[in-house]
């Protein structure tokens, strides 16, 4: 059965919301008002998959901070692990995902608003791209190598790489070959970046790329 966080269950006679598969890390907060860093990777206008480091459950209300959009409220549906599948209490709008989309972009790029705990290398944040996309967690990563759940974390956050004899073993459980889990992407130049960024909105918003002006402050 496919993972419910990894698509958007329509209402009868409704279109499924388009989804954005993106790295962003967002602040929020519990129900309680504790503060809380939510891992994104994956949004749409009705709900986000997100990846955090504290205890949340089924059913709980929780806020995410969304650029453009602000504070938005949310509803836990499911969890695997540190994976949790949110449902919006109100849809967002074509302008917070693509706002999220370019902040995740220029972040990823820049590495603005980089925290010590996001992933530092390719590796890592390619293995972290790769669990999701196959709906693991890094519990069932860890049961499945025989090491441990902090051990992935570590992975996943540039700390450390796996031993070389588990590397084929990680391949296969993703799907991917052992090249492309290895493989070290070329950097995209930042006009290259500014570009694909001003086509996405302009596509998610209905007009031209020569109507989207992009202000970038350092």
């Amino acid at each position: 059965m496919s993972n419910p966080a990894l698509y958007d269950q329509p209402a009868p006679g409704s279109r499924r919301s388009p989804r954005r598969n993106l790295p962003l890390r967002v602040g929020g907060r519990q129900s309680n008002g504790s503060p809380v860093d939510f891992q994104i990777f994956n949004i749409s206008e009705t709900g986000v998959l997100a990846e955090c480091e504290v205890d949340i459950v089924a059913n709980d209300a929780i806020q995410i901070d969304l650029p453009h959009a602000g504070t938005v409220r949310a509803r836990v549906v499911w969890t695997n692990g540190a994976l949790i599948g949110c449902q919006f209490d109100t849809r967002i709008s074509p302008a917070t995902l693509s706002a999220a989309q370019l902040q995740s972009a220029v972040g990823s790029h820049l590495n603005l608003g980089a925290t010590e705990e996001a992933p530092t290398d390719h590796f890592g944040a390619r293995l972290q791209r790769l669990r999701i996309r196959k709906g693991l967690s890094q519990s069932d990563i860890a049961a499945h190598l025989g090491v441990s759940a902090p051990s992935i974390s570590g992975w996943e956050k540039g700390r450390t790489r796996p031993k070389h004899a588990r590397l084929d073993a990680l391949a296969d459980l993703l799907g991917v070959t052992l090249a492309d889990l290895l493989e070290e992407p070329e950097p995209e130049g930042v006009e290259d970046l500014i570009d694909r960024s001003r086509n996405q909105i302009a596509r998610a918003m209905g007009t031209t790329a020569d109507k989207v002006r992009i202000l970038v402050e350092l």
